[in-house]
């Protein structure tokens, strides 16, 4: 098979169910699917078999986070003899021929990344994701559109900075070339980041397909304080959990391997944390209505 689709998987059967079903309704008859299930104990393994005899089922332990699951998932493409990977988030729909319309960019590009649109599960035409760009004066990488309307976005390939591993098409010859995601730096957030950076200095480039989408139930991922007001143990996890953007150890590591400079790293670093507490104290001090006031002229300005 052409292609391998990996998708990491905990204590989610329903979404991850979903997902699969959408992967399967894509009628992409060279895909490899492989789940990578880490001690799930809600019966995620067991549906998985029940209804999709054709996935490979992969079991570890809850020790392995993202990326260790996701390279364990590679590793057997690999061996299978598979040319592309595509890493997918479980709280994934895939739309219809998205995955084909990466795959035509990928083999007219073979030298290239490419990552799908990734719109909202609950609002279709509202973008999540459509690439990054990195800043000019420091190492910030700024989301493009975000907040937009899909049907506004245009069509065709977008050069970014930037991609993301939600719904990612890789050549195995990244892995052969710069290796796998770095598990032990970053065994959850800022895996897909890391390596992309990395294939990207090693000569890849990275491509949006603006016609080829995905729909994300982004409050499923990660711990954020933008969807709604933290208690105390959530903030404090802001700053400690691997399932946090904003985890400290990841954060710092990140920017200092990929900085410009000394100079940019110390800004950035300072720039994220303040506006992070910015984030924390406007939830605390604001009505919700207040605050989608504030987030939208916020999201207004950076996209002038």
């Amino acid at each position: 098979m052409n292609i391998a689709v990996i998708i990491p998987v905990f204590n989610r059967k329903n979404i991850t169910l979903r997902c699969l079903d959408s992967l399967v309704s894509d009628h992409v008859t060279s895909l490899r699917i492989i789940v990578i299930d880490s001690g799930s104990s809600d019966g995620t393994p067991q549906a998985i078999r029940d209804k999709y005899s054709d996935v490979i089922l992969l079991e570890t332990s809850p020790a392995s986070w993202w990326a260790a699951s996701t390279n364990l998932g590679i590793r057997d493409a690999i061996q299978a003899g598979c040319h592309y990977v595509l890493t997918c988030n479980d709280d994934n729909v895939i739309l219809p021929a998205t995955i084909t319309r990466l795959m035509s960019v990928a083999e007219e590009r073979p030298d290239s990344i490419v990552s799908s649109v990734i719109c909202s599960f609950d609002n279709p035409d509202l973008v999540l994701y459509a690439g990054r760009r990195r800043a000019r004066f420091t190492d910030r990488f700024y989301f493009m559109n975000l907040g937009q309307r899909y049907k506004n976005l245009g069509r065709g390939i977008r050069a970014v900075d930037l991609l993301h591993g939600k719904c990612t098409l890789f050549p195995v010859t990244v892995f052969n070339t710069v290796g796998f995601f770095d598990e032990k730096k970053f065994p959850h957030l800022f895996a897909d980041d890391d390596l992309i950076l990395r294939a990207k200095k090693a000569g890849y480039r990275l491509l949006v397909n603006l016609d080829a989408v995905v729909l994300n139930e982004e409050k499923k991922t990660g711990i954020n304080p933008y969807d709604r007001k933290l208690h105390f143990t959530e903030i404090t996890q802001l700053f400690t959990s691997r399932k946090s953007a904003f985890q400290v150890s990841a954060r710092t590591t990140f920017l200092w391997r990929h900085r410009r400079n000394v100079i940019t790293f110390i800004i950035t670093w300072l720039m994220d944390y303040s506006r992070l507490l910015t984030v924390v104290l406007l939830r605390l001090i604001l009505t919700d209505k207040m605050y989608r006031k504030v987030e939208k002229y916020y999201l207004q300005l950076i996209s002038a």
